[in-house]
């Protein structure tokens, strides 16, 4: 097959976190570019790791903005969520292409094009609102974990220095760290803390501790209740109250 020679080609690639690798989106991209006999070189390509929730995506805006335009007559992407997981931001995006003459093609999905005359729109627009819906409900779940966590008792989120989370999700003094994976004991960050009060600075403290920056340290200690588990063996924080009862302080 030939590419039509005055077309105008964008690509829209988006992962949800910088950890989530896109090479299968590129390479099936590619796959259908080769297949359909348009150089890659001609293509524009947006690229961008965010979540399809939101609308603070730089690169989705330049590429709206763009279409917007007159700048492109096509745009191809992976599947339909990749433009959008919530409706109102996919409704926006197909409205764009159709009032700019655009047509979408999806290299993965039950719908495969979706012109600029609404062909393909109705099925791009269930997609769209069952990504959508699919977003709420892992939401819901999420959050109904996290509170049925919360009332047993598990830590939550970034562990605090000097501690580790147990297989079971309670909170823990970090008694046998791993220096070398970058961890920190509870009771180097006990002494740090009674050096400082002894009138050691932070940076000269900080240094003789492993794994403990000055910035860390500082913010410890100019905490009542933070200073408080490690000097005294107390919070305000029944997890780490619980948590503080393995250790003598």
């Amino acid at each position: 097959m030939s590419s039509t020679s005055d077309n105008q080609w964008a690509t829209y690639i988006r992962k949800s976190t910088e950890e989530q690798d896109d090479q299968h989106q590129r390479q099936d991209i590619k796959d259908w570019f080769d297949y359909k006999d348009i150089p890659v070189a001609d293509v524009d390509f947006y690229s961008e790791a965010g979540s399809g929730a939101s609308s603070n995506r730089d690169e989705f805006n330049d590429l709206l903005n763009a279409i917007e335009n007159g700048e492109y007559s096509d745009v191809v992407v992976w599947e339909v969520s990749r433009i959008a997981r919530k409706g109102e931001l996919a409704q926006r995006f197909f409205d764009s292409c159709e009032d700019a003459g655009v047509t979408i093609h999806v290299t993965n999905g039950s719908v495969r094009k979706i012109e600029a005359d609404g062909t393909g729109r109705l099925v791009a627009d269930i997609i769209a609102s069952v990504a959508a819906e699919e977003r709420r409900q892992l939401i819901r779940r999420t959050e109904s974990g996290q509170r049925r966590a919360r009332e047993q008792g598990k830590w939550l989120g970034q562990t605090p220095v000097g501690f580790v989370r147990s297989d079971e999700g309670y909170l823990k003094p970090n008694l046998n760290p791993d220096y070398d994976s970058g961890e920190t004991g509870f009771f180097d960050v006990a002494d740090a803390l009674e050096r400082v009060e002894s009138g050691e600075s932070y940076n000269k403290t900080a240094e003789n501790t492993p794994n403990l920056t000055r910035q860390t340290l500082s913010k410890i200690h100019q905490d009542d209740d933070r200073r408080g588990w490690y000097i005294e063996g107390e919070a305000e924080d029944d997890r780490v109250q619980d948590a503080l009862t393995e250790v003598d302080v």
